[in-house]
């Protein structure tokens, strides 16, 4: 397990998010609520989903602008753009059922928890620098 380098908030908005993620050399990030529980994930994949349809949109203003007034819309919020779906597993798990959960759940990643709070992740790649 590694210990996680980066914790979001629904709040924070995606270009915020954005570099911290890529300052950070991270692929996704776990996202917690004002509370401080945990929400969702925001990864690299759901930001480029969101830049490819903004970057449509700019394409639609420009070939017909009168569609649009034309003001900048604000970016949206980390809240808006994150998968819901959370993978998590308790801390005392064994590697080869976290493994089995990985490969049934069909995730590349899952969050390590204990009463609730993210503690650290584990990736795909960390199992097989295991072995």
């Amino acid at each position: 397990m590694r210990p996680l380098a980066l914790v979001l908030r629904e709040s924070d908005d995606a270009w915020t998010a954005a570099k911290s993620l890529f300052d950070g050399g991270q692929a996704g990030a776990p996202v917690v609520d004002t509370e401080g529980r945990l929400t969702g994930v925001l990864s690299q994949s759901d930001l480029a989903a969101y830049l490819r349809e903004r970057s449509q949109r700019a394409a639609d203003f420009y070939a017909e602008p009168d569609r649009d007034p034309g003001q900048t819309r604000p970016p949206a919020r980390v809240g808006q753009l994150m998968s819901r779906l959370l993978v998590l597993v308790p801390e005392d798990m064994a590697l080869e059922e976290v493994e089995r959960h990985m490969l049934r759940r069909r995730v590349q990643r899952v969050l390590v928890t204990r009463d609730g709070c993210a503690l650290g992740v584990i990736s795909a790649l960390d199992l097989l620098r295991s072995r």
